[in-house]
């Protein structure tokens, strides 16, 4: 991710278990250049896993879109990324996704569960104005 300016940090969802897709409040960032997402991963069932996507919302309707895929889902322990900037390098190693897509006004993140076992983790994010 290039190196745009000031940095602000989030914590999108706290450390718990869920059986469920979980998504997170949603936000209004008009000056929000890049988006960095962390997934950590602290309990896993064995399951098809989890996986982060970012959405839009549409200020009219409320309409939410789906902007990420989220990759392939993840079912080990551990710590991985998800990105959305204009130009990002590659994904690799524990960076799952790097989208090359502007940063929505309003937005949000959804940790989705590809099966119905209880995955316990924690979401954050990086913002770069």
């Amino acid at each position: 991710m290039p190196n745009i300016g000031t940095k602000a940090i989030r914590g999108l969802l706290p450390s718990a278990a869920r059986t469920v897709s979980t998504a997170s409040q949603i936000f209004t960032d008009p000056d929000v250049a890049a988006i960095r997402l962390y997934l950590n991963l602290s309990v896993v069932p064995g399951g098809a896993g989890v996986s982060v996507v970012i959405r839009g919302y549409d200020r009219i309707s409320g309409g939410k879109v789906e902007l990420t895929t989220g990759g392939v889902p993840v079912s080990q322990v551990g710590t991985y990324c998800y990105e959305m900037t204009f130009a990002p390098d590659p994904a690799f190693g524990n960076i799952r996704e790097a989208v090359s897509r502007a940063v929505p006004y309003q937005w949000d993140a959804i940790v989705k569960h590809a099966d119905g076992l209880s995955y316990t983790y924690s979401l954050s994010a990086e913002l770069l104005k």
